[in-house]
């Protein structure tokens, strides 16, 4: 037996996390990607690839309102806590009882005889829309729910305009 020593091997990451550190002065691709991340997670600054101190500054933002260390670096703990930030909900919704039509295919909620669009200010219907679309019901119809009607009007094939006419209400109900 000899007493030489067994070498340990070096700790590889995990699959699917990162080593990355970017601070004040890189720049490239994963620069950008940052960027963009905290841009959807509502942060401003331009997405040039360059981190530069309005970079530094949203991630200290970031890092202070996720109770991280402070320090404008955007190492693993910043990153893994960005990509969960950004993460869709998985939280389960309250299921949707698929709403009855009548046997001739007409609306079993009755068209209110108006178009509802945005700006609406028909409470209960536009939360009745927005709930058929499975989005936040909150009965304002803003940009959201304009998005959605559009969304939803292209996928049935019906006039793409955001609003809530008879054919688009006969569709939904």
């Amino acid at each position: 037996m000899s007493n030489q020593a067994i070498p340990t091997p070096t700790p590889q990451p995990t699959p699917g996390t990162s080593n990355t550190v970017l601070k004040n002065g890189s720049t490239g691709q994963r620069v950008l990607d940052l960027q963009n991340k905290l841009k959807r997670a509502g942060y401003t600054l331009l997405a040039d690839g360059i981190y530069g101190p309005n970079t530094e500054k949203a991630v200290r933002a970031f890092q202070n309102k996720y109770k991280l260390a402070v320090d404008g670096v955007a190492g693993p703990n910043t990153i893994k806590k960005l990509d969960v930030v950004l993460k869709p909900s998985t939280k389960p919704t309250k299921p949707v009882a698929p709403i009855p039509t009548n046997s001739n295919g007409s609306a079993v909620v009755p068209y209110p005889g108006y178009v509802i669009k945005r700006g609406s200010t028909d409470r209960a219907n536009v939360s009745r829309i927005q709930r058929a679309l499975s989005i936040a019901a909150d009965g304002n119809f803003g940009p959201q729910t304009e998005s959605a009607v559009k969304a939803y009007q292209k996928r049935k094939g019906l006039t793409v305009d955001g609003i809530v006419g008879q054919a688009t209400w006969n569709t939904l109900f």
